[in-house]
């Protein structure tokens, strides 16, 4: 019989193998109890072992229980596995930004996690680069006894993660010798990288540094050519560079995720990313909206690349609905980030307007549980400010990371409550969405408080309809 989807085909085929390969693999009968199949307990409990490898699972069910299911029951059960805990198990960044989010604290006591550019140099020219990436613009870096110097102050101040932007990362000669000197504390890496500079040598050498379970490697890919992923990274030829440097980084046992930006020129490719990716053998994807920021803060520009509302829900259903079909298969990354979350009309479904009342915090990250560094030591809350140099903190070639997070007043704009303003004051929905991203709004209406500039939801149009109905 033939599997309904990616996740039972795989499950039939350790099926097929625990039978002793008894049938042929295409016709093991999938409505058949597993004992009937001739698989027995010792099997069965083999069967749970590997499923629980495979998918991250704990699973307490005996193996008399299990051999009254079928393929396809187990199928739903190792599915419904995955979703739960999805669902109900918090991340560990999750758990400490709650304490921030909720009113808790006001600041965690050290930053979480940290966000580092070690330069702006590229070779690519993305036409919507969100720091204008390219030659550098001439910017004095940081050292690499520099940024040594930051690794140790990391560990005094427990940092658990560092993410590596850019910029592109691999331009610096040294970077592997700065996430080398960062692993002596253990400390977690996200190298966030257009991939054309992942040679074989610089795969393998990650392959040694990096731990699957805790560090991660995201490459920017914007479509399933090169006509598309080209035009909007800038430089003809990066399309195929990027995918040689996916597979070497697959070569030695990386699997990279794929994240791509957003735009009215490749929204209508998305769809067939997603078959794309598996054929390649990435498994983790991510879509991320256009920000107007850097190169897109330009108003025609960004009006003109930024997708429709109606095509921004289109595709963030589409991605819900492909996250649950191929559970197990190929994982769609759960922060929705190709859409201003309250905009989408199925999540405000979900939850109960409260209008009048407020958040019990309208903190997010920047400058509360985290920081970024520019390429000069410049210290931002978050690095989508790099734009807004009134928005710089201090430098880290003047003060050391302690001192800066310690002076509560250098953080108090991001730290204390904001005004909403426009729209979002009398939203219904005030309480979950926080007015959104908060340097979005100042990149467009220069307050903070001012709408997401995704937010396509009109809450007085909504409430006019009503009346008039």
């Amino acid at each position: 019989m033939e599997a309904k989807n990616p996740l039972e085909q795989a499950i039939a085929s350790l099926v097929y193998e625990k039978a002793d390969k008894r049938f042929q693999e295409g016709a093991v009968p999938h409505d058949l109890p597993l004992g009937t199949l001739g698989i027995n307990a010792i099997d069965i409990c083999d069967l749970s072992v590997s499923l629980e490898e495979m998918y991250g699972l704990t699973i307490v069910e005996s193996a008399e229980e299990m051999a009254s299911w079928s393929i396809t029951s187990l199928t739903q059960f190792v599915k419904d596995k995955i979703l739960s805990r999805s669902s109900v198990t918090p991340n560990w960044k999750t758990s400490f930004e709650g304490l921030v989010f909720t009113g808790q604290l006001r600041a965690l006591r050290t930053p979480l996690t940290i966000h580092l550019d070690a330069t702006f140099r590229c070779n690519m020219r993305c036409v919507f680069c969100y720091d204008s990436s390219g030659s550098g613009s001439g910017m004095k870096e940081l050292s690499t006894e520099e940024l040594k110097n930051i690794m140790d102050q990391c560990h005094d101040l427990d940092v658990l993660e560092i993410t590596y932007g850019g910029g592109e990362p691999f331009i610096r000669k040294d970077f592997l010798e700065i996430v080398e000197y960062s692993k002596k504390y253990r400390i977690r890496s996200a190298i966030l990288s257009n991939g054309t500079l992942i040679s074989k040598k610089i795969a393998g050498k990650l392959a040694d540094l990096l731990d699957p379970r805790f560090d991660m490697v995201q490459v920017s890919l914007d479509g399933p050519n090169p006509a598309i992923h080209d035009r909007q990274r800038g430089v003809p030829g990066g399309f195929e560079k990027t995918m040689q440097g996916i597979r070497n980084l697959q070569e030695v046992g990386i699997r990279p995720t794929v994240n791509t930006v957003l735009t009215s020129h490749n929204y209508g490719h998305i769809p067939s990313m997603i078959p794309f990716l598996m054929e390649n053998g990435i498994n983790s994807y991510r879509v991320l909206r256009l920000h107007p920021l850097g190169r897109a803060l330009d108003m025609d520009f960004y009006n003109q690349w930024k997708t429709s509302p109606e095509e921004s829900e289109w595709l963030f259903e589409f991605l819900t609905q492909k996250r649950e079909e191929l559970v197990g298969q190929f994982h769609i990354s759960e922060d929705d980030a190709c859409i201003f979350p309250w905009s989408a009309a199925s999540i405000r479904e979900k939850m109960p307007p409260m209008p009048g009342r407020e958040p019990p915090s309208y903190a997010c990250g920047a400058g509360t549980t985290r920081f970024s560094i520019a390429p000069d030591g410049g210290v931002f809350p978050c690095s989508y400010m790099y734009d807004f140099p009134e928005l710089k903190v201090g430098s880290l070639r003047e003060n050391s990371m302690q001192e800066l997070w310690d002076k509560d007043s250098l953080w108090d704009l991001y730290r204390s409550p904001v005004t909403p303003s426009g729209k979002c004051r009398n939203c219904p929905y005030l309480f979950y969405c926080r007015t959104g991203c908060k340097i979005l709004s100042y990149a467009l209406y220069g307050d903070m408080g001012a709408p997401d500039a995704g937010c396509t939801y009109e809450p007085e149009a909504v409430q006019a309809r009503a009346l008039a109905g």
